[in-house]
């Protein structure tokens, strides 16, 4: 069985981690407080799949091999946090709001494709971009942190989607492609 999800990658990796590690360390976060997600893990769950069999994945790649779509230009902007800026638990980047829409209409491609095999999504699809994740027991207050970060703005490409395999590991989940489909194709 594979631990599975579909999603699309941040080409844009270099500017996003530089400002992981400036709020980071505008923030004095100790690895006791925040867990930074990993560059390399830098992406936009477009539907959690959850545990599959060899079947299951050649059924699901069958389905997303017939999937069509014009690669993405967004913006990603400012700095959010889930549930509230006053209780943070997940730190995250957004998206202006045409790249959004058009995320949002890949996430629903994806979801119909797939949910003719019987998988739906466990909720509606949000684009944001993690970038840390908190592990302190009290939320932290980034009330002050997202107003300082409110111009960030860099501009990515999406063109691929891909069905990801995850392995969880003590030093945190290492990803990897089954496979991929390229925008336009």
């Amino acid at each position: 069985m594979l631990r599975t999800f579909i999603a699309v990658d941040v080409s844009a990796i270099d500017p996003i981690t530089r400002l992981q590690n400036e709020i980071g360390s505008a923030a004095k976060w100790s690895n006791r407080d925040v867990k930074p997600v990993d560059p390399q893990n830098f992406h936009f769950t477009l539907i959690f799949l959850g545990e599959l069999s060899e079947s299951d994945v050649e059924r699901i790649q069958s389905k997303l091999s017939g999937l069509r779509f014009d690669a993405i230009d967004l913006s990603y902007n400012g700095v959010g946090a889930f549930p509230r800026l006053d209780a943070a638990r997940i730190v995250w980047v957004g998206v202006d709001r045409e790249g959004s829409q058009r995320l949002t209409d890949v996430a629903n491609k994806v979801s119909s494709a797939v949910s003719e095999l019987g998988f739906k999504p466990d909720k509606p699809f949000s684009p944001h971009l993690t970038i840390f994740r908190v592990k302190a027991r009290q939320p932290m207050d980034l009330s002050g942190l997202a107003r300082k970060y409110d111009g960030f703005a860099v501009r990515d490409r999406i063109d691929k989607i891909h069905l990801k395999k995850s392995e969880l590991t003590p030093a945190g989940p290492v990803y990897s492609n089954i496979y991929t489909v390229e925008a336009g194709k």
